[in-house]
């Protein structure tokens, strides 16, 4: 049977699991999205056969990947963090590899979820628990919940000018919900981009000015707020 695998770098190179290099070398061929020549040659020798579809929509770079099965039993598929948070294209690699009735196997790796535990000294969660939110799927209906630790990914499409409307929504829901004073954070984690961390501190009552900051790589940390 045919088998396409999805792996990870995790947020960087250094972070790539055993496993996963185990499996790179079972792989006919390997493509990935997420590289460009200069950092797709710091896996010269792991991934045989690399191919860059640095570029591509999302439905083209899966259309390549399962391609490559009519050559080669076993082709993997390259991308960043873990495979399965928050990315649309790795969900597109495996129905297009259902499609051609291909086993799929996805490997876990490093997230920024993971460092961004570490960064900020989440082991104990705020006692109403840890939020997780996708800025891109609840554009439309922001919702916040205060007495919670809540990370919010994807923030850099509120700048987006076809989310002007939306942005000054998330603005108000985040001023009626939290006092102005309530500390807001925006982490850049290490990563392939940038070799350390970067944190700026806001807060809610100037998270207009905060979010200006934003780029693709940014999470925002709204830490629980006493009643």
């Amino acid at each position: 049977m045919k088998k396409l695998y999805i792996f990870s770098y995790g947020l960087y190179p250094g972070q790539v699991t055993l496993e996963t290099l185990a499996a790179m070398k079972e792989c006919g061929a390997v493509y990935t999205h997420c590289l460009d020549a200069a950092t797709a040659a710091r896996f010269a020798g792991l991934a045989p056969g690399l191919k860059l579809n640095t570029g591509l929509s999302r439905e083209a770079t899966a259309k390549a990947a399962v391609a490559a099965l009519s050559k080669f039993d076993t082709v993997g598929f390259l991308t960043y963090g873990n495979p399965l948070f928050l990315n649309q294209t790795a969900a597109e690699v495996m129905k297009a590899a259902a499609a051609k009735k291909a086993a799929v196997r996805v490997f876990a790796a490093v997230s920024s979820f993971d460092t961004l535990v570490n960064l900020f000294n989440l082991n104990k969660f705020s006692p109403r628990g840890l939020r997780v939110v996708d800025a891109a799927a609840s554009i439309d209906a922001p919702h916040f919940t205060p007495e919670m630790d809540t990370l919010i990914f994807v923030p850099d499409v509120l700048n987006l000018k076809s989310n002007a409307a939306a942005k000054k929504k998330f603005l108000a829901a985040a001023k009626a919900a939290y006092p102005p004073s309530a500390p807001a954070y925006l982490a850049d984690c290490a990563s392939i981009s940038a070799a350390e961390a970067k944190v700026i501190k806001g807060t809610v009552g100037a998270l207009a000015s905060l979010l200006k900051k934003v780029n693709e790589r940014h999470t925002l940390f709204l830490p629980a707020v006493k009643k």
